[in-house]
């Protein structure tokens, strides 16, 4: 009985996460929308402005620093970031930007840290309600491409393909204890089509996926 339970956990867990993946898409596009619509940037201009793709570790230890001038007790959080309108082999190589969020167990804060062109700056601070997880060590270090490289192999690359303005949202979180998840999001704005997988990203894995 206990096993049957156990199990009827985990796949709860498990349908509940592609969900809650979306949802952080959702809200992270709305603002990529509102934030191109307020600079006047067409698709077309977007991609000319992509800048040189910044490792993840390395994004993590510039935000750590300008975390740890305001907050010497933060702790990483999470890792995020996004493309647009862009082709496999460009997705492959890595990101131009990170936002990264760290919390601070004395002043229960949040901090969220915006890391390009080898620059870290803390764009908000917010008070914290809910004590979020900390990041674990662990393979997440070396970044997401075994989980996009996932991602591609589970419909990714077909979804690309016939969607070739998709924004894909990839975002980096542990999973009540269990470690590090990478959620991936592929979404056409114009058709709603959406793609989702979630990674393990120590096992590099897939959890679960949906098209």
């Amino acid at each position: 009985m206990g096993d049957q339970e156990a199990n009827k956990e985990k796949r709860t867990r498990l349908l509940v996460l592609p969900v809650v993946s979306l949802g952080i898409a959702y809200l992270l596009l709305l603002g990529y929308l509102l934030w191109g619509k307020s600079l006047g940037l067409t698709s077309a201009t977007a991609a000319s402005l992509t800048p040189t793709p910044v490792d993840l570790w390395d994004a993590y230890e510039l935000a750590w620093a300008a975390a740890q001038a305001e907050a010497p007790d933060a702790q990483l959080v999470s890792a995020s970031t996004q493309w647009q309108a862009v082709s496999q082999d460009a997705l492959l190589e890595g990101a131009g930007s990170w936002t990264l969020v760290f919390y601070s167990p004395q002043s229960s804060q949040v901090l969220d840290v915006v890391v390009n062109d080898d620059v870290a700056r803390v764009l908000n601070r917010t008070q914290a309600w809910v004590v979020p997880l900390a990041l674990t060590e662990g393979n997440w270090r070396t970044g997401p491409r075994d989980a996009l490289t996932a991602l591609l192999a589970c419909g990714g690359r077909t979804f690309l393909d016939e969607h070739p303005e998709a924004v894909v949202d990839l975002h980096l979180t542990e999973d009540s204890g269990e470690g590090a998840v990478w959620s991936i999001v592929a979404l056409d704005l114009g058709s709603h089509a959406v793609l989702s997988v979630v990674v393990d990203a120590e096992t590099a894995l897939v959890v679960s996926d949906s098209l």
